[in-house]
């Protein structure tokens, strides 16, 4: 494993669609690996592939909240979701700042894992932020185009947020400009046949920016 670079705003891979895996080789599970490595060492919760460079929708994430759980994801959806709650976020691509953003509540994810096989994750408060936060930056999308209150991250914030990717769930609700959470079509979720899970030390390396 290694730590890689992880890459800031404003660079051009951060606002780029990610594009999906369709081969589940040795090279991805590297990259799982490594951002893994490099998520603990940032230190953070979540940490999403077009972060460290590599358009492609993969992310991690550990919640780092005691049940010892560490989600490695190929081509995550969201495919339900509902209620709202605001919170506090930061972001390893956005150094130094942090901002209040209006989330779902809980959220269901629909995803591969790293052998190939269909995982469902239902999720809510911390890790249902978590994983939104990263699924947005699949899109190229940053927790400051949803922000408000952006401000220089505070010792109190630095508690509050955890000094990560994502933020503590501070006030349930719903937003003034957003409607009733949509509720995802499951079917629209890669299915593990959709993609070939593929072992062997001949696998090309991770693909880059």
């Amino acid at each position: 494993m290694a730590i890689l670079e992880i890459v800031k705003d404003p660079a051009p891979v951060l606002r780029r669609k990610a594009r999906p895996v369709t081969k589940i080789n040795a090279a991805i599970r590297k990259l799982l690996d490594d951002m893994t490595e490099t998520m603990y060492a940032a230190p953070g919760v979540g940490l999403a592939a077009p972060q460290v460079g590599v358009s492609k929708r993969v992310i991690v994430v550990d919640p780092q909240d005691g049940s010892g759980r560490l989600y490695q994801l190929i081509n995550p959806e969201i495919v339900h979701a509902e209620g709202w709650v605001k919170g506090t976020e930061g972001c390893l691509s956005i150094p130094g700042l942090v901002g209040d953003v209006w989330r779902y509540e809980k959220v269901r994810v629909v995803a591969l894992d790293r052998d190939g096989r269909k995982v469902w994750i239902d999720a809510e408060g911390w890790l249902a932020r978590i994983f939104q936060h990263e699924i947005d930056h699949l899109d190229g999308i940053l927790y400051t185009d949803k922000c408000t209150n952006l401000r220089p991250v505070s010792e109190e914030d630095e508690e509050e947020a955890g000094d990560a990717e994502g933020g503590a769930a501070a006030e349930a609700g719903e937003p003034a400009s957003a409607g009733a959470p949509e509720k995802a079509d499951a079917s629209a979720a890669p299915s593990a046949a959709e993609v070939k899970a593929e072992s062997g030390a001949g696998a090309p390396a991770a693909e880059g920016e």
